[in-house]
C-alpha cells in the first residue's frame, strides 16, 4: 500500500497533534490525542473514539468508534462494542458489526474471525472459511514455514512451484485463488 506522504503528523507543545507539509509548515493544526497517516485520501484521528479526516482537516466521520484501521480499497474497519464490521469513505456501515476481529481488505477479501477465521468479499459474503483454528505448521522451503489452514485452497502444494520466502509464497497463493485453486469449504 503506497503511502501518501504529503502530510507529516507532528506534535505540539500540549502534546495534541496534527499535520505539516514537507516544508514544516502546519497545514491543519493540533487538536488530537493522536492521528495516522493518510490512506486513500483520509487520515484516522483519535480523541476519546477514532474518526477521519481530509487533507484540509475537515472532519468527514465522526470520532464515534472504539477503534479503527486506515481505509484499503475503499473500506476501513470500524469497531464498536466488540464487534468489527466495515464502514465507506462517506461513513455509512456497509458490513454489519458482526465480527470479532477484521482485517483490511486485499484484492477484494478481507479476513474476518467469529468462532472460525472466514474471508469475505466487499458485499460481506463468507467466500471461504477455514475448518480449523488451531495452527498446523508445515515446511514450504528452508525459509518457509505456513500453516496448513491457510493453504487449503490450493490443489496440490506443487502448484506453488519454488518459494523460498514468505513474499513468494502469498503471492503464489494469491496467483492460485485468482486462478485454479479449490476454494476451500464455501458458506454460500
Amino acid at each position: 500500500m503506497k503511502k501518501e506522504q504529503d502530510l507529516i503528523p507532528y506534535i505540539d507543545d500540549n502534546s495534541q497533534m496534527g499535520y505539516k507539509n514537507l516544508q514544516g509548515q502546519i497545514v491543519i493544526p493540533a487538536q488530537w490525542n493522536m492521528v495516522y497517516d493518510f490512506h486513500e485520501g483520509l487520515a484516522m484521528v483519535q480523541n476519546l473514539q477514532y474518526g477521519f479526516i481530509d487533507k484540509t482537516g475537515k472532519v468527514v466521520i465522526p470520532l464515534e468508534w472504539d477503534n479503527c484501521e486506515s481505509f484499503s480499497e475503499g473500506l476501513a474497519v470500524v469497531e464498536r462494542d466488540g464487534k468489527c464490521g466495515y464502514i465507506s469513505k462517506l461513513g455509512e456501515l456497509v458490513i454489519p458489526l458482526v465480527w470479532e476481529y477484521a482485517h483490511p481488505f486485499y484484492k477484494g477479501r478481507a479476513i474476518v474471525f467469529d468462532d472460525k477465521q472466514r474471508y469475505i468479499d466487499k458485499e460481506g459474503n463468507v467466500i471461504w472459511t477455514r475448518e480449523t483454528t488451531a495452527p498446523q505448521m508445515i515446511k514450504i522451503s528452508d525459509n518457509c514455514e505456513m500453516d496448513i489452514n491457510d493453504i487449503l485452497i490450493i490443489e496440490d502444494l506443487k502448484e506453488l512451484g519454488e518459494v523460498d520466502t514468505f513474499e513468494e509464497f502469498f503471492k503464489a497463493i494469491d496467483d492460485i485463488i485468482e486462478g485454479n485453486g479449490k476454494e476451500g469449504s464455501s458458506d454460500k
